[in-house]
């Protein structure tokens, strides 16, 4: 059985983002598997290399090949070839490679490697929100702090953002979707299952359309009949104002999300010096990889 090197990696969060978009979740989940089992390095005759399909249920011996070509297209993974040793980039090299300023990080744990995908559900959505408090709570009231001008009046400050400040953060499932490039349901799913594992919290919202003095069975498809983006959406509820009883009609909006996941600074991305020759061939990888793109 391989033996376990660490319990926890610090995982930027701009690799997870990267590893989002580009739907590398299988290829990263092998990458940390190797990470958590290495000091970051392997000879290719390591039983880790065995063990790692049977840890991340990949039953397919080509599909796990995919992945871990994949890693080595990418140059996550390096073979050299006179010592049969895989060497395997740090984070911080990846920083580098990628431009990434950020130090923002999180904490992944070895038991939740094989629930990869939804940990990285549950790091992009508390990412989103907490850059949504953030600009609601710190930019925008800098920016609305009233300034002294050259003759000693107040100006107010510009408003830079559209609309009031918003009740609660959070997403709709169809910007969850595109986050992720997957169907609604997935993105549901994903969610849900992030919620189940303790990263997020999610606490469902209605807005009240109307009230009812009595039960009418008709509205519902009168107006998803008028307004067919509200079909599944609506909700009813019973409510009593001084004795009398109310049918609300209720619509569902996005979920508040509150986040669980702890970010962290990691300080000595600070520190890092970038050898000349590695600038170099990062910013060739870069160029090549701008022209397949395009």
């Amino acid at each position: 059985m391989a033996t376990r090197q660490t319990n926890k990696l610090q995982i930027p969060v701009d690799i997870s983002r990267y590893v989002v978009v580009y739907g590398l979740q299988k290829a990263f989940a092998i990458f940390l598997y190797l990470k958590f089992h290495s000091s970051g390095k392997l000879h290719k005759d390591s039983p880790v290399f065995k063990s790692v399909m049977k840890a991340l249920r990949i039953s397919d011996d080509r599909t796990y090949r995919k992945h871990f070509n994949k890693l080595i297209e990418l140059n996550w993974i390096n073979l050299n070839e006179s010592s049969g040793i895989y060497h395997f980039r740090g984070f911080d090299r990846l920083r580098i490679e990628y431009n990434i300023r950020s130090k923002q990080a999180t904490t992944l744990f070895y038991k939740h490697l094989k629930i990869l995908d939804v940990y990285l559900m549950g790091v992009m959505l508390c990412a989103e929100v907490n850059k949504q408090k953030y600009f609601w709570e710190v930019v925008v009231r800098r920016k609305l702090r009233p300034v002294a001008n050259k003759r000693d009046a107040t100006n107010p400050a510009r408003v830079y953002a559209d609309g009031p400040q918003p009740k609660y953060y959070g997403l709709c499932l169809p910007q969850i979707a595109e986050m992720f490039g997957c169907s609604k349901t997935r993105a549901s799913q994903l969610r849900k299952k992030a919620a189940d594992a303790g990263f997020i919290q999610t606490i469902h919202k209605f807005t009240e359309i109307t009230r009812l003095p009595k039960p009418d069975y008709n509205i519902r498809p009168h107006m998803e009949e008028q307004f067919p983006e509200l079909k599944g959406r609506l909700r009813f509820s019973i409510i009593v104002v001084k004795g009398v009883a109310y049918i609300l009609v209720l619509v569902q909006t996005f979920d508040e999300i509150i986040p669980k996941i702890q970010f962290k600074t990691i300080s000595k991305f600070n520190n890092l010096v970038v050898a000349p020759q590695i600038k170099k061939a990062a910013a060739i990888r870069i160029a090549e990889a701008a022209k397949i793109a395009a």
